[in-house]
């Protein structure tokens, strides 16, 4: 596991490099991170159907495994953030929860975007549009 830049605050975005992709989460603090999970034999992912994901708080280094990771707020040069305590309580408010996913409409990156900035954008798929993500928005 390695981190190169600066270390995570609270609200930050962060990207882990997984093979082939990036998973996202948000730094809540004291070494946590909130993402989405996905539960065991995936059928439908790749076809692009919506399935449940669950939102959990984790360890950051437990997330992170043996991938990489990085501070990665690129799009607050397009969206201004959300206040940064907000941004943590969004995200601490669905943990447990489970979310419908959609790897080109609702995926891990949405759900990060859509916590530090109420927009929800993948820049992974960003040839795709993406629609509202289907969360209970409570702060």
């Amino acid at each position: 596991m390695s981190h190169p830049g600066p270390a995570p605050e609270p609200g930050d975005l962060i990207e882990f490099q997984r093979m082939g992709y990036q998973h996202w989460g948000i730094y809540v603090g004291k070494g946590h991170v909130v993402h989405f999970t996905f539960p065991e034999g995936l059928n439908n992912m790749l076809n692009g159907e919506f399935f449940k994901a669950k939102v959990q708080k984790e360890r950051l280094r437990n997330v992170a495994r043996v991938s990489s990771y990085a501070v990665n707020n690129q799009l607050d040069k397009k969206h201004p953030p959300l206040p940064l305590l907000h941004v943590v309580k969004r995200a601490e408010h669905l943990v447990g929860k489970n979310i419908d996913y959609n790897l080109l409409m609702s995926n891990c990156e949405h759900f990060a975007t859509m916590m530090r900035y109420g927009i929800a954008e993948s820049q992974q798929v960003s040839l795709v549009p993406s629609p509202d993500l289907h969360l209970e928005m409570t702060p």
